[in-house]
């Protein structure tokens, strides 16, 4: 990727400059160090509907509801790179973000290959990277939250995530805020998304 590009932090936490934050605004450091233009996007301030399963295919948009989700659909339209956060909460993620990947599904069409299996295609033309941060306290195990973030990267929004950084025992010791070392792999992931 070249200078210039645009790099948007998604965060799917409710508090702001707190752990989630710290890490996602790192990472975009790192993206402006090599030139990008950056931007940071709160889910809790968008207000965004659940789906309602519609059962119908909103076609040629993205979903017959218009409110915060329209944001993201822009962001996923013009966005070289993303920076995805969000808390573990019950072992995956915050609802911002789940709310987000569920109203995500009519970006994706079912196609049916010669062979008769059906698969997704992503209707976001736009080809991205992405990191995934995730921190947590208690759980250990980002196994749920990674697989559903993988599941909407590639079928959906037409993202390649490209690294995750998992952050655990956030509020122990010095905490996330704190830690020389998860700040530096954050800004680093941020410099690996304009390469």
């Amino acid at each position: 990727m070249s200078n210039n590009l645009k790099v948007v932090g998604i965060i799917g936490s409710p508090r702001k400059g707190m752990n989630t934050d710290t890490l996602v605004t790192k990472a975009l450091e790192g993206a402006q160090t090599s030139g990008a233009r950056t931007e940071k996007i709160y889910l809790n301030d968008l207000d965004i509907l659940p789906c309602q399963a519609c059962e119908k295919f909103p076609s040629p948009e993205y979903c017959f509801f218009h409110d915060g989700m329209d944001k993201i659909y822009s962001i996923l339209e013009s966005a070289d790179a993303l920076v995805i956060g969000a808390p573990a909460y019950f072992a995956s993620f915050s609802a911002q973000l789940k709310l987000m990947i569920d109203r995500s599904n009519c970006l994706a069409e079912m196609i049916t290959q010669p062979n008769g299996k059906l698969v997704f295609k992503p209707r976001i033309k736009k080809k991205k990277k992405a990191i995934f941060v995730w921190v947590a306290n208690i759980s250990r195990n980002p196994e749920h939250a990674l697989a559903s973030i993988r599941i909407w990267c590639k079928y959906f929004a037409n993202i390649e995530l490209v690294d995750t950084l998992i952050a655990t025992e956030s509020d122990s010791g010095e905490g996330v805020r704190k830690s020389t070392k998860l700040l530096d792999k954050a800004f680093n992931l941020g410099v690996l998304l304009t390469t």
